[in-house]
């Protein structure tokens, strides 16, 4: 499938076949909701897509047995997103990325979900051709950084070029300078990231660290408001900090923070839905003197402010998803 041809079946826009480079607007298909999106289209072989609406019913997205590589940010966003191995929780401030060989995607929007994103599509003519012409491999290297891409809690570098790409106003001949600059420097520090990430497991880990380690997680369950060192947590492990950094990111895919953080977040949601405390005793009982900050935490992993996650989860129990991340 051409990208031309995906972006008419899938958004139902007529002049998307016109291969030639191009900026437009159109509304949300009717079956979807009510907002806008803009299409930059960069000739054949790359597109930039950005949502602004929301979803005016329960809808399910599919990307499946095709060759486009696809790179999404999104600002605001609630509801579950299915790759071949996984299905998770979308949040805001969070990227995915997919390449239509490596399996079916499937993303279910829910009722009345609030959306800004930035899609990015490229085809193989793209990262297979031009690209691996000027970077030796390019292709199987942009393939091994998307799966390190979807198991990055902070990308601070890559949130600000997206941040530029939805913020960036049109103005001249000029703009498509702008957007093929940004779409290379994504890719860019994607394959900085994918070199700088540790691989993992290096050797073989001995079960009784395995063991160890999910002791530790289930301290930190049972101690959700506490701040325990890394050091007291190694101690308990009868590890060093280096080492249980390391067997804990191989048994859970994430840091030792970013696992309390989740599972502040999921207690969160259980007290929002079960209780009717005030956000400020929520965040209190959950470590945050400051409830702005416990606020932000939550909205970044979650997609919604506290009191608006109680509202949405009160009114759609079966559409709301209290899950682990």
């Amino acid at each position: 499938m051409t990208l031309a041809q995906y972006i008419h079946d899938v958004f139902h826009i007529e002049s998307a076949h016109q291969e030639s480079p191009n900026i437009r607007q159109y509304p949300f298909p009717e079956e979807w909701g009510t907002g806008s999106l803009q299409i930059i289209r960069l000739g054949c072989y790359a597109a930039i897509i950005m949502f602004d609406g929301c979803f005016t019913r329960n809808f399910t997205y599919h990307i499946q047995d095709d060759e486009l590589l696809h790179i999404a940010y999104y600002r605001e966003i609630f509801s579950s997103h299915h790759c071949p191995h996984t299905c998770r929780p979308m949040g805001a401030d969070a990227f995915y990325a997919h390449i239509g060989l490596s399996g079916h995607l499937q993303t279910d929007y829910q009722l009345g979900t609030p959306v800004k994103s930035v899609h990015i599509f490229l085809s193989p003519e793209y990262y297979d051709g031009y690209l691996s012409a000027k970077v030796p491999n390019a292709g199987t290297q942009i393939r091994n950084a998307l799966s390190i891409i979807e198991n990055i809690e902070f990308f601070p570098e890559l949130t600000f070029i997206f941040h530029q790409l939805y913020d960036y106003q049109n103005s001249c001949c000029g703009d498509f300078l702008f957007y093929e600059s940004k779409i290379n420097e994504i890719l860019a520090r994607m394959l900085q990231k994918c070199l700088d990430a540790p691989e993992l497991p290096l050797r073989q880990i001995k079960q009784a660290d395995m063991e160890a380690v999910h002791v530790i997680a289930e301290y930190i369950r049972t101690h959700t408001a506490q701040e325990t060192p890394l050091c007291e947590l190694a101690h308990m492990a009868c590890m060093s900090p280096a080492k249980l950094k390391y067997v804990f990111k191989a048994a859970f895919n994430c840091s030792v923070r970013e696992y309390r953080l989740q599972n502040r977040v999921h207690v969160a949601k259980e007290m929002l839905y079960h209780t009717d405390l005030p956000i400020a005793e929520i965040a209190a009982q959950l470590g945050y003197q400051n409830s702005g900050n416990f606020s932000s935490l939550f909205k970044r992993y979650t997609g919604f402010l506290p009191k608006a996650f109680r509202d949405y989860s009160r009114m759609h129990p079966h559409h709301t998803d209290f899950s682990r991340q």
